[in-house]
């Protein structure tokens, strides 16, 4: 049986993704943090990548879907927490081994939910928060926290903030799914702007359009709570 050699493209992608977690995961281990978490970002713009290499040669399959998931838990489970840990966790005893850990649990949870109803989820809504989205929130916080010295005597509200985000994860707040996006001159023109002012200040700017995008897929579940409970009055 021949398999198209151009199967092995989007899973390449995919497969890089998975070495910079790991490698990510080692920096780590040597107290390189800022560029173990680089590893991450890095990792993301990979991910993103495999999905819409395999939709424009057209090889998507079902071996990709899968193997796209296990290095997902790789690349944004198992390296953001333990970055989290070593950052931030390992100071606070068994509860920073509790919230790095669970980290996993609810991106694995995240990811075997995402694969079971994926043929019935629509495709411009994702049911919780994205994986490789809570990574990279946790990554660029670390990475902030360094530079800035932010929450230097209370990193436990950093710890709080990386709980949120797993819980969120495993949710049934939708967020935005930008994959299948229509493009047009305003939009082209937008994202010219944000990639010149992340080219400007990459972190920061990263760090806060993943907090934007957190907040507005909570902001629109609470306005269709009340609308609900408005509309049943």
């Amino acid at each position: 049986m021949k398999i198209n050699p151009l199967y092995i493209i989007p899973n390449l992608f995919t497969a890089m993704s998975a070495f910079l977690g790991i490698s990510s995961i080692i920096y780590a281990s040597n107290g390189k943090i800022e560029f173990a978490c680089w590893l991450v970002i890095v990792s993301m713009i990979l991910d993103g990548l495999d999905g819409r290499v395999a939709r424009i040669t057209n090889t998507s399959s079902k071996f990709g879907v899968e193997f796209d998931s296990l290095c997902d838990m790789v690349a944004f489970g198992c390296a953001p927490s333990i970055l989290l840990y070593l950052s931030i966790g390992n100071q606070y005893g068994r509860l920073g081994l509790v919230v790095s850990s669970l980290f996993v649990v609810f991106g694995a949870i995240r990811l075997a939910r995402f694969n079971i109803i994926i043929t019935n989820e629509t495709s411009n809504y994702f049911i919780g928060l994205p994986i490789p989205s809570a990574a990279i929130f946790v990554v660029t916080m670390l990475i902030l926290k360094d530079r800035y010295n932010i929450f230097l005597e209370y990193e436990f509200i950093l710890l709080a903030f990386s709980f949120i985000v797993g819980i969120l994860m495993v949710s049934n707040i939708r967020y935005p799914n930008f994959k299948h996006i229509k493009w047009n001159l305003s939009k082209m023109i937008i994202l010219i702007i944000l990639l010149s002012v992340i080219f400007i200040h990459p972190i920061e700017s990263i760090f806060i359009l993943i907090t934007l995008y957190i907040i507005f897929g909570i902001i629109r579940y609470i306005y269709i709570l009340i609308s609900k409970v408005i509309f049943r009055k």
